[in-house]
């Protein structure tokens, strides 16, 4: 087990919690050695990589110091009761570098990853309270932007662009629930219209609207949506509506909707 029942979180600013709170993690560059290890947490990151991350302008001229300094001064916080010169048990140094040993369910990026996988099996199984319980306590451990202490560092970009997507594919699972629950459409409908209008080319929110505007009588609301992805998609990708938005909006005009529409994937 961790000292302290550690908890690392990085879907927002870094911060890392033991059983007596949060614990102070120093300088910017010190933080950002801590995040450079979470973008791996249990995997051996090597000093080059390490020194990509945090200076990415290039390194100072005592850059072993440096970082030495930095790791220090972690472990002191990540694991102030370790012996003096024993084997640390959370930040270790290793021949290839450095690896901060932590298991998976102690990382929050982690643990939401776990929850959006529940919440889509339960989904499918048509358990839809169950669905948007665990899907809403996975978008809860968002705080922000991951990894926001690296900057254009790319591998910390590559990460943080896939967690978003993983983000918006929570939401979409959990309008799907709720709509498919029955359970106010009202609010569903405010909330896809403010999210479809920030990505307009995204089609599966698309789709999510119109339905959640028929399931409240708006039909001719749910039409227009459709002629306003059908736009986007054709100025920014040169592409018509998919398949399934297609079938949507032709149900729509032949007056087919009737009960619930929709296709758990």
């Amino acid at each position: 087990m961790l000292p302290g029942n550690l908890s690392f979180n990085i879907l927002g600013p870094l911060a890392v919690w033991s059983a007596e709170g949060p614990l102070p993690l120093g300088p910017a560059r010190q933080r950002a050695v801590l995040s450079a290890l979470l973008l791996a947490p249990g995997q051996v990151i090597g000093t080059e990589r390490l020194t990509e991350a945090i200076w990415p302008a290039g390194p100072p001229g005592n850059v072993v110091a440096s970082l030495h300094s930095y790791v220090s001064h972690l472990r002191r916080q990540l694991e102030p009761d370790g012996p003096p010169r024993g084997r640390n048990r959370v930040l270790r140094r290793e021949p290839q570098g450095y690896l901060l040993a932590v298991e998976s369910e102690r990382v929050d990026a982690c643990r939401f990853e776990g929850q959006l996988r529940a919440g889509r099996r339960l989904l499918r199984a048509g358990r839809y309270p169950e669905a948007c319980r665990a899907l809403e306590a996975s978008l809860a451990l968002w705080r922000g932007a991951p990894y926001a202490e690296l900057g254009d560092y790319e591998p910390a970009v590559r990460e943080a662009t896939r967690l978003e997507e993983l983000r918006l594919m929570t939401w979409e699972a959990l309008w799907e629930a709720e709509l498919a629950w029955g359970r106010d459409n009202g609010g569903v409908v405010a909330e896809l219209a403010a999210l479809s209008a920030r990505y307009p080319t995204r089609e599966r929110l698309g789709w999510l609207l119109m339905v959640a505007l028929c399931e409240v009588g708006r039909q001719a609301e749910a039409v227009r949506v459709y002629h306003r992805i059908r736009r986007a998609l054709a100025q920014e990708l040169g592409v018509d509506p998919g398949r399934e938005l297609r079938a949507l909006f032709g149900r729509i005009l032949r007056d087919e909707f009737v009960g619930r529409v929709c296709v758990l994937h």
